[in-house]
Formats: C-alpha cells, sequence, structure tokens
C-alpha cells in the first residue's frame, strides 16, 4: 500500500511540474493522455494533375487558401484555392477522390459548409455561389442582376464570408470600399434575406470597409472593419431580426484581420494590423484589455479553445501566443485601462509563445526560390484548437505544422513537416482524429491518429483522377 501511495504521488508529481492543469487532473487522466507520435501525415493530393514545385513565374502559382472538414463528420472535405484551374473542390474522403465545383474561374475568397452540412458557400469576385454536397452542381448563384435588371448583391468584390451556424442556411457577406453593403442571404432557397447596413447608408458617404465577420449566436453578428479616415477600426454588432439597433464602438488602432467570440458570447477578442489583441465585452460594448503580440507583426488569426479557458493569437512573426483566462483581467475593476497613446505599459504577459522559428523571408520572386515567401505569408498562417482538449494546432510560412498543448509546460508535442512551401491553412475534423492542411505547393494533406477511433480510413487520391 506505501508502494502504492508512493507511486500515486509521484505521478501526481510528475503531472503538476509538466502541467499547469496537473493538479486538478490527478494521475487518471495523466496515465490517458493520448500519444501524439501518432498523429502522421498519411495521403495527399494536389489541386493541379501535375505538383509545380518550381514555377517558372510569380503569376501562375496555384496556392490551396482554405480547407475544411464536414461538420457533422461526413467524409467529404472541400479545399479551395486562390486561381482556376480546379479552384474549388470537394473530395470523398472514403474514395478520396474529388469532383471540380466549377463556376467562379477565380480566386475563391471563402468557402464552408451550409445548410447542416447539405449545401457548401463560396465567394469569389461579387458573387456566393450554393453548391449541393452530393452531385457538386450549382443550385444558385447569388448577386447576380435580376430579371428587372436591378442588382441584388454587391458592386464590389467580396470581403468577407460566415456561415451561421444555429441557422446554417443564413449566410452573411461583406464587400469593400464604393459598395459597403452588409447582406444575409437564406443558402436554402437562394435568396437574399436582408440588407442589414440599408438604412445606415446615406447617399455617397463611405462606410468602414467590414473585412472579418462571425454569428456570435443565432441572432447577433460580429463584423470588424478597416480604418477610415484615419479613425480606429470599429466593430459592428447587429441583430439580424432588428438591424436597425445596431451597436457600434471603436477596436484597434489599425484595421482588424481577425475576430472571434467566445462559446458564452460574452467577449469579443480582435486582431489588427499592428500586433495588437482587443477584448471587448459584448454586453457593454466596452474595452476589457488590450494585449500585443509585438510591434511590427500583424495578427493573422485569433481564436478561443473550445472550453473556454485559452485564447491565442498568431501573427506574421511566427510566433503564436496563448493567454490563460483565468489569469485575465475580466472587467474594468480589476484593471486601469490606459488611453490609446500609452496601451504599452500594460500589455500583460502570456501563457506561451509557441515559436515556428526564424521568420522566412520574401524576395520578388518568391514562387522560384526555395526557402523565401510570398511577401504576406510569413508567419503562422492559420490555428485551430481540437474540439476535445486544449491542443492547439498551428501552421507556418516555413511549410511546417505543429501541434501544441497549452497545458504543458513544455507545449509542443509534434512538429510536421509536409509541405514544400508555405502552409496557409488548417482544418480540424469534428472527431479531433484527422487534420488537414493547405499551402503554396498546390497540396492537400491529410494527417490522421493512428491509435484513434478514425476506423474510416478516409484517404485523399494523389494524383487527382481525371484531372491529368
Amino acid at each position: 500500500m506505501q508502494e502504492g501511495h508512493r507511486k500515486s504521488g509521484f505521478l501526481i508529481l510528475k503531472a503538476c511540474w509538466r502541467s499547469l492543469g496537473g493538479q486538478f487532473e490527478g494521475p487518471a487522466a495523466w496515465l490517458s493522455r493520448r500519444s501524439y507520435s501518432s498523429w502522421v501525415p498519411s495521403w495527399c493530393a494536389y489541386t493541379l494533375s501535375m505538383a509545380a514545385a518550381q514555377p517558372t513565374s510569380r503569376q501562375g502559382v496555384q496556392k490551396v487558401l482554405h480547407v475544411r472538414f464536414h461538420p457533422e463528420g461526413l467524409p467529404q472535405l472541400v479545399c479551395s484555392s486562390n486561381e482556376a484551374p480546379n479552384e474549388l473542390l470537394l473530395f470523398n474522403l472514403r474514395s478520396g477522390r474529388a469532383i471540380q465545383l466549377s463556376g467562379h474561374n477565380c480566386q475563391i475568397q471563402a468557402v464552408d459548409f451550409a445548410v447542416r452540412g447539405a449545401s457548401i458557400v463560396s465567394c469569389g469576385s461579387k458573387f456566393l455561389k450554393v453548391w449541393d454536397c452530393t452531385t457538386g452542381s450549382c443550385l444558385y448563384t447569388l448577386g447576380s442582376i435580376g430579371d428587372d435588371r436591378a442588382l441584388v448583391g454587391h458592386t464590389e468584390k467580396i470581403n468577407a464570408m460566415t456561415v451561421n451556424s444555429w441557422q446554417s442556411c443564413l449566410v452573411a457577406t461583406s464587400s469593400g470600399r464604393g459598395d459597403g453593403k452588409l447582406l444575409l442571404w437564406n443558402a436554402l432557397r437562394g435568396e437574399l434575406a436582408a440588407d442589414l447596413n440599408s438604412t445606415h447608408r446615406v447617399g455617397d458617404q463611405l462606410h468602414p470597409s467590414l473585412q472579418v465577420m462571425e454569428f456570435c449566436n443565432e441572432n447577433l453578428l460580429a463584423c470588424g472593419s478597416d480604418c477610415e479616415h484615419g479613425g480606429p477600426a470599429v466593430v459592428q454588432l447587429w441583430d439580424i431580426d432588428s438591424p436597425q439597433s445596431c451597436s457600434s464602438f471603436p477596436a484597434n488602432d489599425s484595421y482588424i484581420t481577425s475576430l472571434r467570440a467566445d462559446s458564452a458570447c460574452n467577449t469579443i477578442i480582435t486582431g489588427s494590423g499592428d500586433g495588437v489583441v482587443g477584448l471587448f465585452d459584448i454586453r457593454t460594448c466596452s474595452a476589457i484589455n488590450y494585449l500585443s503580440v509585438g510591434s511590427g507583426h500583424e495578427v493573422t488569426s485569433v481564436s478561443f479553445s473550445s472550453c473556454g479557458t485559452y485564447f491565442n493569437a498568431a501573427s506574421t512573426s511566427n510566433n503564436t501566443m496563448v493567454w490563460d483566462t483565468r489569469l485575465m483581467p475580466t472587467n474594468r475593476r480589476q484593471i486601469h485601462l490606459a488611453s490609446s497613446q500609452n496601451r504599452d505599459a500594460h500589455f500583460l504577459r502570456p501563457l506561451h509563445c509557441l515559436s515556428h522559428g526564424k521568420q522566412m523571408p520574401t524576395a520578388e520572386h518568391a514562387g522560384q526560390l526555395p526557402g523565401h515567401v510570398d511577401e504576406g505569408d510569413q508567419g503562422v498562417n492559420d490555428a485551430r484548437w481540437l474540439h476535445r482538449e486544449p491542443v492547439l494546432v498551428s501552421v507556418s510560412g516555413d511549410g511546417s505544422i505543429a501541434m501544441w498543448d497549452v497545458t504543458l509546460g513544455m507545449p509542443c508535442i509534434r512538429h510536421l513537416v509536409s509541405h514544400a512551401r508555405c502552409v496557409n491553412t488548417v482544418a480540424v475534423a469534428p472527431s479531433d482524429e484527422y487534420l488537414c492542411s493547405g499551402g503554396d505547393d498546390q497540396k492537400v494533406v491529410l494527417y490522421h491518429n493512428k491509435r484513434g477511433m478514425g476506423h474510416q480510413k478516409w484517404r485523399l487520391s494523389h494524383p487527382l483522377p481525371g484531372m491529368e
């Protein structure tokens, strides 16, 4: 018994030394942690019939920009690229085969599943398209000129798109300067549901260009803008059932690059072009705190962990900062906010600085030079949390993908290099058993946890059948 107690005590101490949350988990939880060494790249495919590792010119370099798993766990994956051909592909992960969703013939600005996974929505140029997930046929092209010759939709390129997770037939889009529209579409019916800011657009008056957006709950849409006329970037909160009651407040001194809300719909986090991360109280539309990823760097993505305990901000510095909400002041009584001219003194130390290494250099013709990236591709380009545990997956311009358990003192638990060039995007399957990444090498890579429950044996074909 004494020996057993000593062993148990040793395990508890070991967990406490290496894990910030170990004292709450105990030895049983420590022993049940999965082996992350079992995560391996298992299949890959190219968006072109032949990988172009050394393109002949900067023009014509196809890049995979987005990958998304089916939200209900079905064996489907959609990926999009910056140019034709094969700018939008739908994979059947059981057979590995892909079908081309043809019609955009341009860069896909955003893509996602909608209507509870029955459809795919994508935007490119001024148009939003809705696709059938079974046949791959285009159901609707939204934003075109109607029979009455009245323009329904955007007059400029669509900047951002988001799907309402609660009412998944609803999709919001925004456009840039010269248009200024914030539109709500019904992807099930193929029609415009609402012009949310129609009453706020007055004559030729310029309005902030909305760059990012997210549904915080069933009815609340949050949007982040760029800076207009030297003023700050703003966050707009729209009640889609009552658009006239829009709330707006100044958020960042530079344009907003990313925006997320926590699961409780209490807090919004924003990232900006000057490296500042802002936290805001949704209920009072006031600032909680300002943090920094480092001056001279741009925030590329922000998000909360599924448990709500942690939040992260990735940046062009090739690092991702992680903060613990349990150590973070959450109201104005706990911290005196400095004025916008003196925020630096109030930046709080992050829990972790997760580094992919040195920032990649750029070159005038980056597509031709190994070890260089296009300007804007430096750093951590995307980061996603697993759904069931506080593990963050980040991808970098250096071609690497890393997994980080933020409860550990030494959080890096897996580091993989599966791309020859910059990695732009990563997705996590709902089961947490598969990951997928896409990059500048026209490559889509599927990763599998061999010790997990992924008995379906999902796969990708290489090269793409029927596209030689």
